[in-house]
């Protein structure tokens, strides 16, 4: 294992890539992946278009390759590639072993769902399960607003915070910390939702909502079933995921993308309950999940502590690669 300052071996006629433990772990997940989908005969990745995450931050990187080569900018190509490849890959594998896995390694764990657990945590907490509070939160221009956050703002705000900080040589800093954080953050969460399987409370007590509130075409679609996972509320990554990157990235933002980042974090948190996805205790479980991130990544920070892999390259380069 490495630093981040891998050696530079002057003696060797090869030069040396590192791959950060971030990256280590998303090739590990990679290769999970890949064995499941051999294991059961189902194909590696799901289409792009039903993985949000990875084909939104597909689409907005694009966008700003586009840009690039308007502005005469390639020759950072294959640099831009090394640095964005993790973050697609994440996402892509992320929601592929979640979405056509994750039933079949939490019935093979042999894990009870916990939503009983969960409602009297909730009643406890706040003396009824928390979205039946705002159940009567039903208004039309309500509930389209929480659609366009929990969405919208969701799915393409890593991308864009993410561009943000990757558009500026000052901030690449910024995006460092971030991609790890990412990394941490939706790869730890899966693990937990296949250690603490919860349906929430849309799904496992929606009749004792009085009020029925509107759905979007992909949401009615959003069956129950085997092609996607079944229990994946605790916790609430739509609440710890934009919360994190927030954190993470807020000595590097201007006061107005400070501002936009508590705005758009707060509305994807109140949409989880909102939209009745989430019981209250996913989200304090997802408040100490941003917590015990964030502080693992600074505690990295602090200590210059980089671990990693130093793999030999085919190529002929002065200087190997470092993220």
């Amino acid at each position: 294992m490495e630093g981040l300052s891998a050696p530079n071996d002057t003696a060797s006629s090869q030069s040396r890539i590192f791959l950060a433990l971030e990256e280590v772990l998303v090739l590990g997940a990679l290769a999970a992946l890949v064995a499941l989908g051999l294991a059961s005969k189902a194909p590696i990745f799901e289409p792009l278009y039903q993985s949000r995450l990875t084909f939104m931050t597909v689409v907005a990187l694009c966008g700003y390759f586009a840009w690039e080569i308007y502005r005469h900018s390639t020759r950072r190509f294959f640099r831009f590639l090394r640095d964005w490849i993790p973050v697609v890959g994440l996402l892509g594998v992320y929601e592929s072993l979640k979405h056509m896995h994750a039933n079949r390694i939490t019935v093979w764990l042999g894990i009870e769902p916990m939503d009983p657990l969960m409602i009297r945590l909730d009643e406890a907490l706040f003396g009824k399960v928390l979205p039946l509070w705002i159940d009567h939160w039903d208004a039309e221009w309500f509930i389209g607003l929480m659609w366009f956050f929990y969405i919208e703002v969701y799915y393409l705000g890593p991308a864009l915070i993410l561009l943000y900080l990757y558009a500026s040589a000052k901030r690449m800093a910024g995006f460092m910390r971030l991609r790890r954080g990412m990394v941490f953050g939706f790869l730890g969460g899966y693990v937990l939702y296949l250690l603490i399987p919860v349906a929430g409370p849309l799904y496992y007590m929606g009749e004792q909502f009085t009020h029925p509130i509107g759905t979007q075409p992909i949401i009615e679609r959003h069956v129950f079933d085997l092609l996607r996972y079944n229990w994946d509320a605790f916790p609430s990554l739509h609440t710890a995921i934009p919360w994190l990157l927030t954190i993470l990235a807020w000595r590097y933002l201007p006061r107005w993308a400070r501002y936009t980042c508590v705005i758009a974090s707060a509305g994807v948190t109140l949409s989880t309950v909102a939209l009745r996805y989430h019981y209250g205790i996913d989200l304090v479980a997802a408040v100490l999940w941003t917590g015990a991130v964030y502080l693992i990544v600074i505690w990295m920070e602090k200590r210059n502590w980089n671990p990693g892999i130093a793999l030999r390259s085919p190529w002929q380069r002065e200087n190997h690669i470092q993220p």
